[in-house]
């Protein structure tokens, strides 16, 4: 396997056939006669360095290179100049117009590959860091994502304990969902179904009828989950099915976001119920109240 890709820009044919002869023992090699053919290659051809000669027709090397520090995708690209002209100035402009390095006709062949495999070593040790920089930044950013997501869970768990019935519990559930940048539907299965974030008769709410007498936990439908724990049933529809790790966290956190809902929802329930008991239990003694009474004005009229 060849060791990277150098565009040799000489117009002297004799001299791109020494160079390549060279090189291509090591390297995949291309060739350019002028500044103009060589940055016309460039949109389709991408060298790890470019040996570019000085003096060329049309554009001289020096505003070739300029030119290459323009575009973004050689912006970095190693470039030595190969020239004839070795005076002090000349070098200076070369290194002005953007070159690594400057080697002088006649070429030692020794020279030239220690300089060739020294510039693209270090292009590929530049990427290396750039790409584990990178790497760093998004491990860190997924991270700090990851701690606020699971802030906003602990946030929920402080407040839940506050709601005292089921649409603003499902109000907080939809909160959470959408701080993920989610878009949810929540069903809180009481006596009667209270649905928030679609209709009673949508084709949500009856994928979430369905899958809360299915007995399932979670499943997976695409861009679309539904997590269920009695008595909470929550539908996402836009889970982001193309990132695999960002996929797999809000998975965990909307499970334990519905398992936190499900127990406020039960003592939510439990406290209705006792309620209507409480309700149901003064009716009874106020009806037996009454009764007494209109005995005890019966007798007396007696």
């Amino acid at each position: 396997m060849k060791a990277g890709k150098v565009l040799i820009v000489d117009d002297a044919a004799d001299n791109r056939m020494l160079l390549g002869a060279l090189l291509d023992s090591d390297y995949d090699t291309a060739e350019a006669e002028n500044g103009e053919q060589c940055l016309e290659m460039l949109e389709s051809y991408q060298p790890d360095l470019i040996l570019l000669d000085v003096s060329m027709p049309g554009i001289s090397g020096y505003d070739t290179c300029v030119a290459l520090r323009k575009r973004a995708a050689t912006a970095t690209t190693p470039v030595i100049f190969v020239s004839a002209k070795d005076s002090p100035e000349e070098r200076l402009e070369g290194f002005e117009a953007g070159a690594d390095d400057y080697l002088t006709k006649p070429i030692d062949g020794n020279t030239l590959l220690s300089k060739v495999k020294h510039h693209i070593q270090l292009t590929l040790d530049k990427k290396a860091a750039m790409q584990q920089s990178q790497e760093a930044m998004n491990v860190a950013m997924e991270a700090m994502t990851s701690s606020s997501e699971l802030g906003q869970i602990i946030q929920f768990v402080k407040e839940v304990q506050s709601i005292s019935d089921v649409s603003g519990l499902a109000a907080a559930v939809m909160s959470v969902a959408s701080q993920f940048g989610l878009n949810a539907c929540v069903m809180v299965d009481s006596e009667s179904p209270f649905l928030l974030g679609c209709g009673n008769d949508s084709m949500e709410a009856r994928v979430m009828l369905k899958f809360r007498d299915s007995g399932q936990r979670v499943t997976h439908l695409g861009i679309r989950t539904i997590i269920h724990s009695s008595p909470i049933t929550l539908l996402i529809k836009n889970m982001p099915a193309g990132d695999e790790a960002r996929y797999g966290r809000l998975k965990d956190h909307l499970a334990v976001l519905a398992d936190i809902a499900s127990d406020r929802g039960k003592g939510i329930l439990t406290e209705v119920m006792m309620r209507e008991q409480r309700k149901e239990f003064l009716k009874q003694i106020i009806q037996l109240a009454e009764d007494n009474i209109q005995k005890t004005s019966d007798e007396i009229r007696v």
